[in-house]
């Protein structure tokens, strides 16, 4: 397909493409290339500068096209030949309303982020990610539309990232998806120190919190187990439709009947916090997590799992009957395996079985009463407190 930008170029190929130009002008014949080894060469640094600096001007001139853009939008420069931007951007460049105001919005806060990636480029998704930032943290865009403030607390949020990713045992680098985190565990603006250094000091640190957490590092590079400090809570999970419409209308009840308009996060906070309050609460938890983490086998639950602390290359399996578990035939009866003084004479209402996998170690198998089963041996979610 021949878009009106490609038959704008037709028609002048006396313009030459400057940009095509630049890339290449300093980079050598590959045919002059040689593979080479050993120290590098002064001619084979010069290349390397050469080629790096290319690859630079790539990664910046999606977002240089932005304020390129920006300009001939502000100055109306397009007059001469189109009575509108969006006419313009069609013919001339091939590109649709959308695309090029995204460019436009983003090529500031590119330019911000641009030092803190080394030459590597800011790509579009950690522009994107970064936006609402601005947004929602920043004072407003000014008469040359820029939001310093904004944009400053968006390279802090990049750079808390950034620093969870360093601090970070595992091959990671920073992707819209760990932006993202970080943005969503941000404080609110308002519970933000008033002092600009502050401020930004405590989103970084909140941002990367968030991402060491996610990638699975200990926040402060310390003991994982270490309690830290509580700070404010941001859910973001999916909710079964029909509880969404059931907290719906808990929520339109309470604001009718105290008289108050009520958003559906206030109830739901409130719902945590008395169930927090409740002793019973965890242990009610733990049994929902358990009966709904299990495959229901008949009129058994079973939960396979690895067991934490074993040897690599055994499954174990924990399986569940309300009414207990019988020997099959010629098998002795079977019985708890609680090692007391006094047999446990209690219904064997679970089977334990550890699989060895990949080896030729038979499984082995233990059965135990409710009131005995070990720690170690309990499925995933089940409460032994």
């Amino acid at each position: 397909m021949t878009t009106p930008a490609t038959q704008h170029r037709n028609r002048r190929p006396d313009r030459p493409d400057r940009s095509a130009v630049t890339l290449v002008q300093d980079l050598p014949d590959l045919a002059d290339v040689a593979e080479g080894t050993g120290a590098l060469t002064a001619i084979e640094r010069a290349n390397l500068a050469a080629a790096e600096t290319a690859i630079d001007t790539f990664h910046a001139a999606g977002w240089a096209a932005g304020q390129a853009l920006a300009v001939i939008a502000k100055g109306n420069l397009h007059r001469d030949t189109h009575s509108t931007f969006p006419e313009y951007l069609w013919e001339r460049w091939g590109l649709k309303p959308s695309p090029a105001y995204r460019l436009m919005e983003g090529w500031r806060l590119a330019a911000c982020l641009a030092p803190a990636t080394a030459g590597r480029g800011v790509t579009g998704s950690h522009v994107t990610s970064l936006l609402p930032v601005v947004k929602r943290y920043g004072a407003g865009r000014d008469e040359d539309g820029r939001d310093e403030l904004g944009e400053t607390t968006a390279e802090a949020v990049f750079a808390g990232a950034q620093d969870a990713v360093r601090e970070s045992a595992l091959d990671r680098k920073v992707t819209a998806e760990l932006l993202d985190v970080a943005v969503a565990a941000l404080p609110e603006a308002a519970e933000l120190p008033d002092d600009l250094a502050e401020r930004q000091k405590a989103v970084r640190e909140a941002a990367r919190e968030a991402v060491a957490s996610r990638i699975g590092e200990p926040a402060r590079g310390g003991d994982r187990t270490s309690k830290k400090k509580a700070g404010p809570l941001r859910l973001a999970v999916p909710v079964p439709e029909e509880l969404t419409a059931e907290l719906d209308d808990w929520t339109s009840q309470l604001s009718a009947g105290l008289g108050m308009t009520l958003s559906r996060d206030a109830v739901a906070a409130r719902i945590l916090e008395l169930a927090l309050e409740d002793p019973d609460a965890l242990v009610a938890v733990a049994q929902r997590i358990e009966s709904g983490s299990a495959e229901l086998v008949g009129a058994a639950r079973r939960w396979t799992w690895t067991p934490a602390g074993t040897a690599r290359g055994y499954i174990r399996i924990a399986e569940h009957r309300a009414k207990g578990h019988k020997a099959g035939k010629n098998e002795p009866a079977i019985v708890c395996s609680e090692r007391g003084e006094d047999a446990c004479e209690e219904t064997p209402v679970w089977r334990v079985v550890n699989r060895p996998v990949g080896k030729t170690a038979l499984p082995t198998t233990l059965h135990f009463c409710d009131e005995h089963l070990p720690g170690d041996c309990s499925p995933p979610g089940r409460w032994n407190g």
